[in-house]
């Protein structure tokens, strides 16, 4: 019936709403209206969107309520709104806080509400606030309906009565010689004046006394309800100030509309005026309020200026027109040069983290977008000598004709840092870390802690930290408590068992400690779970000792390799005094074939990786020697609390000692500690490859004891243990350097001979280790001799065929039992044949063993 729903915006709804966001101080107010299956906005600031369905509008919870007042807190909590989409998604809402509008007869249309995006409680300021802009968007509902009115008094005088007798403004109807013939009750208690004083009036009476509001007269004849019987048009909002009998100054707005007939000539005219002098009195109060700020212009100059934080008026474009003290010293630039850097593009947000902001996130640049105010944020900006600092930052847009930004700012950068090294300190500590106030709630905690309480960190949030504790140990820790709150002590240290949901059974050492604040006692626990050492310490205490003297190290260096801080096992390990440090760094101290390898890992993490992988480098101890040590580096220079990266070390010297055997014994024989079988196709591989790039080549002898069975079956088989170990020995002096001797198994021995001139110097060579074990001494009169098959290699031949051929070679000097030499010649034609044949019987079975049965059986005539 009022014809309120999708009118066009009007600028009288737009200033309440502005003025409602205002005084409740939330980034969105809106004038809702509610319909059968919408809510649609009459008025809004900070929502783009015109309407919402009205299933998920909080204002249809509002109008159906005994309240006119409907406040929501926080919209999470409450189980109406929890999983609202206006709450879960854009526009984020928490708080809301709404009044219902009415129309005169009490029927509720919708609501003026203030919306937040963050929790928070309502005040009965704010509150009353709303209520009175609330009575205020009624009356322009009620005024809308002035003209259609006036057109209805024209056409029925019993209408005209009871609307006249029932509206709140005042209404009086001047015939065409602009005398008063009717009114309504409203007009007289404004006015102040009885029926019969009002009667016959004319705006042209004496007794009026009207004034303008800079208090000039306001004469009879440009009363609105003349000019408009004058001419035939409205007369809209005129301001008068009327001086009542009663001595009161009363302020009226008043709206004149001429009822014209058909030839256009006014025949009366109808008066609509309401009070608004509390509105008048607001307004003027305000000016004056300008005047005096004018007047302390000066003042507020010298106040700006001696302010510890940096303000900046800059205008939207950049330009910088007013730039105090504090903001010079903090940026270090003045207003010229700061808005040459900023208009030049060249001007570098940064987040809380160091990342790069992109230009359109920046404070500056999203209060000019959205005309929203920006409020504390912190942010990182480059001085004019490089340094990069830290601020927390407010921006106020005011979108005047030519825009300007009202920009505040203080220097935090210490505050960051510190804030960043408490953040680091709590994730990465080993510890549990919570902050308590004066009442034992916990304001802050870490994840060693929740976990410690098995619950969630923001569970903990608020909770009692006494009812973390075991109920046999209350009384213990609260009177710790006690003495820190009375100030009878300033640290305490508490072990006790954790109340935990899973039942476990876990024992926390707890040191309590004061944090003086003048605004507010707090303390700051720190807890370490002592389970496993105290069921430790009771079973084993050895395990207690070995835990003091670990050997991990813990080193903090610079990317130059400069130590800047060892943990104390470092000296207990390499034997240096407590504090030194290497004059050339820490690479001075690894051993020259790890050099490079440390280098290159310090070079990685100094370069940006934020970790590298394990390494093993040798470092040297205070008496010369070398300790292995496994190495993992993580990259920390970028933090401003560390600025370093930090090395962790543990010795590995044993390890590496053990591995060392372990892979000698794998390719050493164990009681000669002669090379065995598995090294044989590589050395006999490498010698190949160097024959093939030089004039020499390759040899291989096959030694094969003579009489060792006896040796064994005589005197046993320690005795003839001894006699391998002798003729290893005899073996290696005879050779070469370059000459490799390898014990293949049982009393077989093969001397690869690498780089002979051919089968003279390779015979010799034979020669001399076949004496070399004749002539060993006899054990008991016992003889031992040495069988020997030698061949050299030819340009195309494979591992796999020199053994062979010094194997066949082999068994053609054996069954002589004289440690004959046979060396292995070329093969006729049919010899070949042959060869090539065995070689298809025994193909696809790998081992001397093979080729020597097939070879016995070639020999016998296959």
């Amino acid at each position: 019936a009022l014809g309120l729903l999708d009118t066009p915006s009007e600028q009288r709804f737009d200033r309440l709403v502005e003025l409602a966001a205002a005084v409740m101080d939330t980034p969105i107010a809106l004038i809702s209206l509610i319909a059968r299956d919408r809510q649609w906005f009459k008025a809004r600031v900070g929502l783009d969107v015109p309407e919402t369905s009205r299933d998920v509008a909080f204002c249809a919870h509002a109008i159906v309520g005994d309240e006119d007042e409907f406040v929501v807190e926080d919209a999470r909590q409450d189980g109406r709104f929890a999983d609202n989409p206006l709450v879960i998604g854009d526009p984020g809402v928490r708080f809301y806080a709404g009044h219902v509008l009415r129309d005169t007869s009490g029927l509720p249309l919708g609501t003026l509400c203030a919306i937040d995006r963050r929790p928070r409680a309502r005040t009965d300021s704010q509150m009353r606030s709303l209520q009175l802009l609330a009575e205020l968007v009624e009356e322009e509902f009620r005024r809308e309906h002035d003209r259609d009115l006036i057109g209805e008094l024209a056409e029925s005088e019993q209408q005209n009565r009871l609307i006249l007798d029932t509206l709140s403004e005042g209404l009086i109807l001047h015939d065409a010689s602009g005398r008063i013939i009717r009114w309504n009750p409203a007009a007289e208690v404004l006015l102040g004046l009885s029926g019969d004083e009002l009667a016959g009036r004319t705006s042209l009476d004496p007794r009026w006394q009207a004034v303008h509001p800079d208090g000039t007269p306001w004469p009879g004849d440009s009363h609105p309800a003349i000019v408009a019987l004058a001419s035939g048009a409205s007369v809209r909002r005129q301001v008068i100030g009327v001086h009542r009998p009663d001595g009161l100054l009363r302020w009226l707005r008043v709206n004149a509309e001429p009822v014209l007939d058909e030839n256009g000539r006014a025949t009366s005219v109808l008066a609509a005026f309401s009070d608004v002098t509390e509105e008048v009195e607001a307004r003027t109060a305000n000016e004056m309020l300008q005047g005096e700020l004018r007047r302390s212009e000066q003042m507020a100059t010298v106040s700006l200026d001696a302010l510890e934080q940096g303000v900046i008026l800059a205008g939207f474009s950049g330009d910088v027109r007013r730039m105090n003290p504090a903001a010079e010293r903090i940026l270090g630039y003045t207003a010229a040069a700061l808005a040459a850097r900023w208009t030049s593009a060249d001007w570098i947000t940064y987040d809380d983290t160091g990342a790069v902001l992109p230009p359109e996130r920046g404070p500056l640049r999203r209060a000019i977008a959205t005309g929203l105010p920006i409020a504390g944020e912190t942010v990182g900006w480059t001085r004019r000598d490089g340094t990069r600092i830290m601020i927390r930052i407010s921006v106020v847009p005011n979108a005047t004709e030519h825009g300007e930004l009202v920009i505040a700012f203080t220097d935090v950068t210490d505050e960051h840092r510190s804030r960043r090294l408490l953040d680091a300190t709590l994730e990465i500590a080993p510890v549990g870390l919570a902050v308590l106030d004066s009442r034992r709630r916990i304001l802050r905690c870490n994840s060693t802690f929740a976990r410690q309480a098995d619950r969630d960190q923001a569970e903990l949030l608020g909770v009692d930290v006494l009812s973390l504790l075991h109920p046999e140990d209350h009384a213990h820790a609260s009177e710790h408590g006690r003495l820190l709150q009375t100030g009878q002590a300033d640290t305490a240290l508490v072990a006790h068992r954790v109340a935990r949901a899973d039942d476990v059974d876990m024992w926390v050492e707890t040191h309590l400690a004061v944090i003086p604040d003048l605004d507010m006692a707090m303390a700051i626990a720190a807890t370490h779970d002592v389970t496993e050492h105290r069921r430790m310490t009771r079973e084993l205490s050895l395990f207690g000792h070995l835990f003091e003297n670990s050997n991990d190290i813990v080193i903090v260096i610079d990317a130059g390799g400069v130590s800047r801080f060892t943990s104390p096992s470092a000296y207990r390990l390499l034997g240096y005094p407590d504090g030194y440090k290497a004059p050339g760094g820490v690479l001075e101290m690894i051993h020259p074939d790890d050099h490079p390898l440390a280098a290159a890992r310090l070079a990685e993490l100094s370069g940006g990786a934020e970790r590298v992988e394990a390494f093993m480098v040798r470092v040297r101890t205070v008496d010369g020697g070398w300790r292995h040590l496994e190495c993992v580096g993580v990259n920390l220079l970028h933090d401003p609390v560390v600025e370093g990266i930090v090395v962790t070390a543990r010795d590995a010297t044993e390890r590496v000692r053990l591995n060392e055997l372990l892979a000698r014994r794998a390719n050493h024989d164990s009681l000669t500690d002669l090379p065995n079988r598995n090294m044989l196709a590589d050395v006999v591989g490498a010698g190949l490859a160097s024959a093939a790039h030089s004039d020499a080549v390759l040899a291989v002898c096959f030694l094969d004891l003579d009489g060792f069975k006896a040796v064994n079956d005589t005197l046993g088989h320690a005795a003839g243990d001894q006699v391998l170990v002798d003729v290893a020995k005899r073996l290696q002096t005879v050779v070469r350097p370059q000459d490799t001797v390898i014990r293949i198994g049982g009393d077989e021995f093969v001397v690869v001979l690498d780089g002979v001139t051919g089968h003279e110097e390779a015979h010799r060579i034979a020669t001399r280790l076949r004496d070399a074990v004749t002539g060993l001494e006899q054990p008991l009169g016992v003889r031992v001799g040495a069988s020997v098959g030698l061949t050299l290699s030819r340009h195309d031949d494979t591992i796999t065929e020199l053994l062979r051929r010094a194997d066949e070679a082999l068994y053609r000097a054996k069954p002589h039992h004289d440690s004959r030499i046979e060396v292995f010649e070329q093969q006729s034609e049919w010899q070949l044949v042959v060869h090539a044949a065995a070689s298809a019987f025994a193909e696809g079975v790998n081992g001397l063993g093979t080729s020597r049965v097939s070879m016995s059986a070639s020999r016998s005539g296959l």
